[in-house]
């Protein structure tokens, strides 16, 4: 079954950026770690840098717009948006700084840059974290990028101690800290798979539910122990463990747990419609800039194998023929509903 609908109504454009800068720097990663590719490691930083980019752009660009249309607001939840994307905004700007000071330590070999110095702007960035963090629970907000650092300023420190070999200790004690939050995330997702399975073999969920919620915990399960196998073959590397395995196939399953992480944001719905200034849902925005993806973006279909192979079921909005000056394909239609 492909529901196009659903993919668009649940589309989370921000984690959509964010995890496929994620995947295309730990695949340049790997290939320069393994000296499979030899650039500046401005280049290998690039993926992030885009990223980047976005966020300084759609802070900008959302601020503008704020600004030019606040006589016409007086709603709450509008105000905490646009403070919610302050927030975010300065956080990602300071986990900027340390890619530039990691970038430039790496790139010219700087011994006057310690790692203290590094490392300053996560310190700064988990600091604030935690000021986000109450915020957003004392405004019932979801946090992701903010719990995230808040939780690993302890990870940090002993990186810190670590690099700066003031501690000689082997990387599995120093990343226990990681390992603990890993295991706090399996008893979760864990919890969470337990949860659907109840709801399916109930009729407590909606059958449009079933579908994503089943998605979201095959997801969720498969980034958990793809994370968890990632990390224990990169401390294998770094402890110089006997036939450990290249940097290519040690980034394996960091490559699978972002790609599920890229497939489960559109079944994710969020976003903060501040950003870029569009004020709205992604979906609704993008379908009004182009109304032809309407047709496309408004059907569900199935496919079934018979001897004509017939398409057994269509479902469309009622505008979607309307705003198309397209002919649609012949399909046979067995089943035509409106939604609600």
């Amino acid at each position: 079954m492909i529901d196009c609908k659903l993919c668009f109504q649940e589309f989370h454009p921000g984690r959509f950026v964010v995890f496929s800068a994620l995947l295309l720097f730990g695949v340049m990663l790997s290939f320069r770690l393994d000296n499979l590719i030899e650039c500046s490691w401005w280049i290998i930083f690039a993926p992030l840098w885009i990223w980047k980019v976005f966020v300084i752009g759609g802070v900008f660009v959302g601020v503008h717009s704020y600004y030019r249309k606040q006589a016409e607001m007086n709603e709450l939840g509008s105000t905490n948006d646009f403070q919610a994307m302050l927030l975010s905004a300065a956080l990602q700007i300071l986990l900027l700084g340390f890619e530039l000071c990691l970038c430039y330590k790496l790139s010219f070999d700087a011994t006057q840059m310690t790692w203290y110095i590094v490392f300053l702007p996560l310190f700064l960035l988990s600091v604030l974290s935690v000021i986000v963090c109450g915020w957003g629970w004392r405004k019932e907000r979801t946090l992701d990028l903010e719990l995230l650092f808040a939780v690993n300023m302890l990870q940090f420190v002993m990186l810190v101690l670590r690099l700066e070999r003031l501690v000689l200790w082997s990387w599995q004690i120093i990343l226990i800290p990681l390992w603990v939050l890993l295991g706090i995330c399996s008893v979760g997702v864990v919890y969470y798979i337990a949860l659907t399975a109840v709801l399916l073999c109930t009729n407590d969920i909606l059958p449009s539910l079933r579908a994503p919620r089943t998605a979201a915990s095959l997801l969720f399960s498969l980034t958990n122990f793809s994370t968890i196998l990632f990390l224990g073959l990169l401390i294998g590397k770094l402890d110089n463990y006997p036939n450990s395995s290249s940097y290519v196939v040690l980034f394996l399953p960091y490559h699978i747990s972002m790609g599920s992480m890229i497939i489960s944001s559109f079944y994710q719905r969020g976003g903060n419609p501040w950003w870029f200034g569009i004020r709205e849902e992604f979906c609704v925005f993008l379908l009004k800039k182009c109304p032809k993806m309407r047709v496309y973006g408004n059907i569900s279909y199935a496919c079934v194998e018979d001897e004509e192979m017939r398409v057994t079921s269509v479902s469309t909005l009622s505008n979607a023929r309307s705003d198309s000056k397209h002919s649609l394909p012949n399909i046979t239609f067995s089943n035509l509903e409106l939604p609600d």
